[in-house]
């Protein structure tokens, strides 16, 4: 693609060598030591305050000292702190999680220079804490770690996994601009969550030596963080413009820090908070030219998607708090919670471009944007009605989820069938389209192969459709979501499909999903197709077959005789019979299912009129079936050519005296057997009982899926015995 720039990120994982990369040990030793020095660090500043054994807080207007695990009681209505003659007024402010909060830089040197004066009476044997109970006196103790809590653990892990990211991108990948500009910026973030961690855990007071200057380097690393990721999104993914912006950000930042660190306003509002709330609209402005500049790249539109959406959760809670005390207000929320929000950016970025990929992100993109929309405003419905009709909390929230739900819900509704036009048609619309197609089957393969390109180009409205060979087992998503793989099969190519709705979207794992299953609803409708057409050519073969071998021989016979008065009558006969099995041949293409008592009856009338009229005496055997029970029309007709075929032998070679019928029914399979009492088989002689009929009787009973034997019956004639299914056999076999 012609305007795509490096990664946004490096891979977490290390890219295929290739010219110009290589993994050095010294960055990775580095990366481990510098996150090693930075945890250590910390921990040891947060450890250097003494412990008086208790926690002051603020409770409503008071503030309080609650006793750490293993203490005594809650000393309420804390006054003051007095130790070696001194005594240091406890104010609300001095309980504040870091001097940031405080708006007037006036207050926050009477900040720092207070508790300097409470660092020098921790360093005293005892120290009293007068409070409303009376004075109790404790001997400081040095701090223990399981009295840090969660305000130092938190912000300390956040600091470190965000450190953590930032090193390692660059570790595997330093040649990238955009590894050098996430690393600024996590690193920016991990030193004011490392500075938190201390200032937010601490008891009462910490060290003072460089306590402000270290408060007065947050300030840059917000610039530098922020800053940072300006210049990313101005390189990423399309560089913008020269390098000229990266001066202009230096210029600016240098600017807001000399009016903040020479306090040329009186407030930090102005001072800091002001201009890193700017960094809101700059970022918005960035993200526009971006998606611009990415008109008709896919690729790039969706790692600006992502992006957009990490940073809108990462940045919102944050510059929503800068805008609020940009205005000169207090924020009392704690700074190492709100601010944690902002690691959502830092490690969301390693899933998006290394392990999870882009294109399996794009499917749910938008109801992650959904989510986050309507929290966003049931949040500033809740604001809202609390500032401006001065509801309570509890009432200002119900009131917003109910105003939400009814008005965010609709519309989100609209919004989501408005983007989900680019997924193309639905399955549901396609369907005549699907059945045409396999309609056609086979009878024109050059039109199939359109009618199936065209499927897939109004399933997904690909850019281009190419077909490939090898045909795929199954459709898969290649190339971070550029193609789409298209199994194939029954006559038909597999197919690679180029960027869906016409370029605008990559593939997803939905997609693929999609194409399996309309690519499994195709291919098994044309092998349902094939199958019928080769059960109709079989059911055409069989009818011939019969129609040949039975009436054709019977109208052979016919046209063969002469005209002769003692013929006439043997004219007529032949010409029932071959009524008979014109008949028989009909219901067979009727295909309606007979009764089972039915059929039989008919067979013992027809058998025993033919055996009586060769002067042959009948026994007849049959069991009764069940009255519902009903023989397939294709068993009907095959059977009772079969029990012609065995009678007429018996008639015509066995020189019997009786022939016996038996008829067995077990539900799942019939039995029919014909025995005589003739002279057997006696091949040596060249007689045989079935004559020409057996390769016939042969036949009809495989068709039927069944089996038969002739032997010799144990009073010396000849017995034939047919088992067949009463159901039709779930595969066929075509006539021989």
């Amino acid at each position: 693609m012609s305007r795509v720039g490096d990664a946004i990120v490096a891979p977490v994982r290390p890219p295929p060598a290739g010219p110009g990369w290589k993994l050095r040990p010294w960055r990775l030793w580095l990366a481990g030591g510098l996150i090693l020095l930075a945890a250590l660090l910390t921990l040891a500043r947060a450890l250097t305050e003494p412990s008086l054994g208790f926690r002051f807080a603020m409770e409503g207007p008071h503030i309080v000292a609650r006793p750490l695990p293993g203490g005594g009681t809650v000393l309420r209505q804390v006054t003051a702190v007095r130790a070696g003659g001194e005594e240091v007024a406890m104010e609300p402010d001095l309980l504040v999680e870091s001097g940031g909060i405080i708006n007037r830089y006036a207050d926050q040197h009477r900040f720092y220079a207070q508790h300097a004066r409470l660092w020098r009476l921790l360093q005293q044997p005892q120290v009293e804490i007068v409070h409303a109970g009376g004075v109790r006196t404790v001997a400081p103790e040095p701090k223990q770690v399981l009295e840090l809590g969660l305000r130092f653990w938190y912000p300390w892990l956040v600091g470190l996994l965000c450190m953590s990211v930032g090193l390692g991108l660059w570790v595997y990948s330093p040649q990238r601009n955009a590894a050098w500009c996430f690393l600024a910026s996590s690193m920016g973030f991990a030193y004011i969550m490392l500075l938190l961690a201390p200032g937010s855990s601490r008891l009462l007071t910490q060290a003072p030596t460089g306590w402000q200057a270290m408060h007065m380097a947050t300030h840059v690393a917000a610039f530098v963080q922020n800053g940072a990721l300006c210049l990313l999104l101005w390189n990423h993914p399309s560089r913008l413009g020269g390098r000229w912006f990266g001066a202009a950000l230096v210029l600016w930042a240098a600017l807001w820090l000399a009016v903040d660190f020479g306090e040329w306003v009186d407030t930090i509002a102005v001072g800091f908070r002001l201009p890193v709330a700017l960094f809101g609209p700059l970022f918005a402005l960035l993200f526009v030219l971006q998606w611009q500049r990415a008109r008709g790249e896919p690729l790039l539109r969706a790692q600006l998607k992502w992006l957009t959406l990490l940073f809108a959760l990462a940045f919102t809670v944050v510059f929503a708090a800068y805008v609020y005390g940009a205005t000169g207000a207090r924020i009392t929320a704690t700074q190492a919670y709100g601010l944690s929000w902002l690691a959502l950016l830092y490690v969301g970025l390693v899933p998006l471009v290394s392990q999870v990929g882009l294109f399996r992100l794009e499917a749910w993109w938008t109801r992650a944007w959904m989510w986050f929309a309507g929290g966003v405003l049931v949040v500033a419905l809740d604001a809202a009605f609390v500032a401006l009709l001065s509801l309570q909390v509890d009432h200002a929230l119900m009131l917003a989820l109910a105003l939400g739900g009814w008005a965010y819900f609709p519309l989100r509704q609209w919004i989501w069938r408005r983007l989900s036009r680019d997924g193309g048609a639905s399955t549901r619309d396609l369907l005549p389209d699907v059945v045409a197609l396999i309609s056609r089957g086979a009878l024109d393969a050059a039109r199939l192969r359109h009618d199936w390109r065209a499927l897939w180009d109004k399933l997904f409205e690909p850019l281009m459709v190419v077909p490939l060979d090898p045909a795929p087992e199954a459709a898969s998503v290649i190339d971070g979501g550029r193609r789409l793989q298209v199994p194939g099969g029954e006559g038909l190519p597999g197919l690679t499909l180029e960027l869906a709705a016409r370029g605008r979207r990559l593939f997803t794992p939905q997609d693929a999903r999609r194409a399996n299953e309309m690519a499994r609803l195709v291919l098994h409708g044309l092998r349902t197709q094939a199958s019928l057409e080769a059960s109709v050519r079989q059911e055409r073969a069989r009818i011939a077959s019969d129609l040949h071998d039975d009436l054709g021989a019977t109208l052979l016979t016919i046209a063969q005789a002469g005209d002769a008065p003692h013929e006439r009558h043997r004219i007529a006969r032949l010409a029932r019979q071959a009524l008979d099995e014109m008949r028989l041949s009909v219901r067979g293409l009727a295909g309606e299912a007979a009764p089972v008592h039915e059929a039989w009856a008919d067979w013992r009338s027809e058998t025993v009129t033919r055996l009586m009229q060769a002067g042959i005496g009948i026994v007849w055997l049959a069991d009764e079936p069940p009255a519902v029970a009903m023989l397939p029309a294709r068993t009907h007709v095959q059977l009772t050519r079969v029990l012609r075929e065995a009678v007429s032998n018996v008639i015509r070679h066995s020189a019997a005296a009786v022939c016996t019928v038996r008829l067995q029914w077990t539900g799942e399979r019939m039995k029919l057997s014909v025995q005589d009492n003739g002279q057997g088989l006696d091949p040596a002689a060249g007689r045989s009982p079935v004559g020409h009929g057996l390769p016939n009787i042969e036949r009809r009973v495989r068709h039927l899926g069944g089996s038969f034997r002739l032997v010799t019956a144990p009073d010396g004639g000849a017995l034939l015995e047919v088992e067949v299914p009463v159901q039709e056999p779930s595969a066929t076999i075509a006539p021989s």
